[in-house]
């Protein structure tokens, strides 16, 4: 028993290594290049990542946005999970700032196929279909463009932890082993982003209900497994949904939002894009889903139940984000209400990806296990996967050719306050911080006080015309007296600082946005304060000069939920360590 344990332990181990070689020739290419084209939630990301990078150099957590985001003091990383992007932060540290985003995007993919190599074997107790799987799971074209071509990085990482949660979910289905699999993988979904982790909730309650009414003498089972989870998902997130409940609810805080329903194309248009198989653009699943969902109904059809539903899932979901399924028709009602969070319809592309590729994984694996010569088998395996670096990098040739066609035009140093960042800006080590002369693209406002808004249904727009309030915020102009002043900031770790001379003790509004737990400080004492017309914070002034420092004072609650998380994480992996010993013994 212990001679087989260590032979299983060598071979996850070689399969391991041959992941790691595998994710660095998916991303070598790019770290030789040395150049990034920041288009779609970029700007974003590494604003995010480089708060984070300046606070933890500084040994603070971070809060509020400071030194990225305009200075605004927006509460970004209260309501927008930041903790998985510390292993970026921590390569930051060591590489340049554009090889540590590839290296951390390599590491990502190493994580993606460890994760679906895992999730698959307990699945099928295939190692060959587990590893090809986990590649495949991994390239998939929608993947790929969230993390390279168009770096949603949120939504990017959640992808990582899907064949996690629904293994776990299936565990929680047919068995009482391994419950706490789907507790784990949509805490972590929950730590990526919050929209993939509502999705996913939604799918493991419509599959529960779905399973329990075929199979009624499964409720029981079912029910406690599914407490139990909540009871642990609650536990180890308990600091992400904490400021949530202290901040977040009955504040009148804008969440982020867009077009319900929108970017929908017909079955035409995401075939067509397929097949060409380019990761450019939200709509294509690439040609292998394509072709499972053409053929995948004969290599199934003899398969156990399981993999029948995957299949079916599969192609279900992927009707679901062409106009086939008609979202529209559910505006103003509540399912259209419950769906909404949504917003994209192309977001359900990540379920495509994980059911079609389970399917596919089958049919390779059976087409390798049918070949009985092992010379032969080896060469086909090899054959596979050079095969598959092809597709991958194939898929990412329109990206190739904006990285060679715009090295001249390189983003340059910005002299204009509350400038968009352009789209598919191009980004070398050498300019990597003129990203943060700018405002970003999407999600700079996200998180903002409702009443900072002239316009709520143009929330994206920050021009002077139609949102004159977030325009004034945005591009530092101090209020006193009704009088607009621009004053650059101070700024320190989760801290704003504006000097103000006053002719007169008059109220001054400063360009900080105002929480319930924002602190100020008027000339070092501490004072209350207001918030203004427009969200921000403003203070009764004094005549002469105002010092007005802002800073963000988190509840305790906070602190508390962090410390039981860990404490959570640390029990969790001592029970499983312990439980292991135990199955051996």
């Amino acid at each position: 028993m212990l001679s087989s344990r260590w032979k299983n332990m060598e071979v996850n181990i070689l399969i391991m290594l041959f992941f790691g070689i595998f994710s660095f020739l998916l991303t070598f290419v790019f770290t030789k290049l040395g150049t990034i084209v920041l288009s779609g939630d970029g700007s974003f990301h590494f604003s995010r990542v480089e708060e984070l990078y300046d606070n933890f150099r500084n040994g603070k957590l971070t809060f509020i946005a400071s030194r990225t985001f305009s200075s605004t003091g927006v509460g970004t990383f209260l309501f927008y999970p930041s903790i998985l992007l510390y292993p970026w932060v921590i390569l930051r540290l060591i590489f340049s700032p554009v090889t540590s985003f590839y290296v951390w995007y390599g590491l990502m993919l190493f994580i993606t196929m460890c994760v679906a190599y895992y999730s698959m074997w307990l699945f099928d107790k295939d190692r060959v279909r587990a590893t090809i799987f986990g590649i495949l799971y991994t390239i998939f074209p929608y993947h790929i463009h969230l993390g390279i071509a168009h770096l949603v990085v949120g939504e990017f990482l959640a992808y990582t932890f899907i064949p996690l949660f629904f293994i776990g979910l299936y565990y929680c289905l047919v068995d009482r082993k391994k419950w706490y699999l789907l507790g784990i993988g949509w805490t972590l979904i929950l730590y990526s982003h919050i929209v993939s982790a509502y999705i996913t909730l939604l799918g493991a309650i419509a599959i529960s209900i779905i399973y329990m009414i075929i199979d009624t003498k499964s409720i029981k089972r079912v029910m406690i497994n599914l407490s139990k989870n909540i009871i642990l998902v609650t536990l180890l997130s308990s600091f992400v949904l904490i400021p949530f409940v202290t901040d977040f609810i009955g504040a009148g805080i804008k969440a982020p939002n867009g077009a319900i329903f929108g970017y929908l194309g017909s079955f035409q248009e995401i075939f067509l894009e397929s097949v060409k198989n380019a990761t450019d653009t939200n709509r294509s699943v690439g040609v292998f889903a394509i072709f499972t969902t053409i053929v995948g109904c004969y290599f199934v059809r003899k398969s156990r139940v399981e993999e029948k539903i995957a299949y079916g899932l599969g192609v279900f979901i992927l009707l679901c984000t062409s106009t086939i399924f008609p979202w529209r028709l559910f505006n103003n009602t509540i399912i259209g209400r419950v769906l909404g969070a949504i917003q994209f319809p192309y977001r359900l592309n990540t379920y495509v990806g994980f059911f079609l590729m389970v399917t596919f994984s089958l049919i390779l694996s059976k087409l390798i296990h049918s070949i009985s010569n092992r010379n032969a088998k080896v060469l086909l395996i090899s054959g596979i996967m050079i095969f598959l670096i092809a597709s991958y990098y194939g898929s990412l040739t329109d990206l190739f050719v904006k990285i060679h066609e715009s090295q001249g035009n390189l983003l340059g140093k910005n002299t204009k306050l509350a400038k968009i960042i352009p789209n598919e800006a191009i980004i070398k080590n050498s300019n990597y911080h003129n990203i943060f002369d700018y405002s970003i693209l999407y999600g700079e406002i996200d998180y903002y006080p409702s009443v900072s808004f002239n316009n709520l249904q143009e929330g994206n727009d920050i021009t002077a015309e139609v949102n004159p309030k977030i325009n004034s915020i945005l591009s530092h102009r101090v209020i006193i007296g009704g009088k607009e002043k621009v004053k650059i900031p101070k700024v320190a770790s989760n801290y704003i600082e504006y000097n103000v001379k006053a002719d007169k003790k008059e109220k001054i509004d400063i360009p900080v946005l105002a929480y319930k737990r924002t602190k100020v400080m008027l000339n070092g004492k501490n004072v209350g304060y207001t918030a203004s017309s427009r969200g921000t914070v403003m203070v009764d002034g004094e005549k002469g000069n105002n010092k007005i420092s802002v800073t963000y004072q988190p509840s305790k609650l906070l602190y508390v939920g962090i410390i039981v998380s860990f404490i959570t994480w640390i029990g969790l992996l001592i029970g499983l360590i312990f439980s292991k010993k135990r199955n051996v013994n």
